[in-house]
């Protein structure tokens, strides 16, 4: 009875570092734009990429026709890795990986119906140097955010003093 106690303890503990380092790795990650061209469709989204260097996810997804694929990247180097992508319809592929910089990088693979490519951390300008876009699409425009004007307020006004009574 006395060997049960110490070994529920150290697996409750181990239970509790597991469920710790997760929620850690939530919290210590940035969301960047992220891209790709699969089967011919441009996706559009955000990826996670924690800032342990350890990988990171992306979410994607186009209007026309409705696509959305979800990805996990691994690092296999310290700039290198892998994207694992499911999309609907049962698209399923492997992605090489280049990190340019911690939060910013691009890829490339192939499905049956031909190239396949990736970006995460990069404007749709300079995302679109490594994409293959196909004809007739293009990146949605960038949403301008209303510029709001500050209204100039009067100057407040200067204290008088009155005239001293005589």
């Amino acid at each position: 009875m006395k060997a049960i106690f110490p070994a529920l303890a150290a697996t409750l503990a181990l239970l509790g570092c597991a469920k710790m380092d997760a929620h850690m790795q939530g919290w210590m990650a940035s969301s960047v734009p992220a891209y790709a061209v699969v089967n011919g469709v441009l996706l559009e989204g955000r990826a996670t990429i924690f800032n342990d260097r350890s990988g990171g996810t992306l979410k994607l997804t186009a209007s026309q026709p409705a696509l959305t694929c979800v990805g996990d990247l691994r690092y296999t180097a310290t700039a290198a890795g892998r994207l694992s992508l499911h999309c609907d319809g049962g698209v399923q592929l492997r992605m090489a990986f280049t990190a340019t910089e911690a939060m910013r990088g691009f890829g490339s693979g192939a499905t049956e119906q031909g190239p396949a490519a990736f970006t995460w951390g990069m404007g749709s300008a300079d995302a679109s140097a490594y994409l293959p876009l196909p004809a007739g699409q293009r990146f949605a425009e960038p949403v301008v955010q209303p510029v709001l004007l500050q209204t100039a307020l009067p100057a407040p006004m200067a204290a008088t003093s009155a005239p001293a009574a005589q």
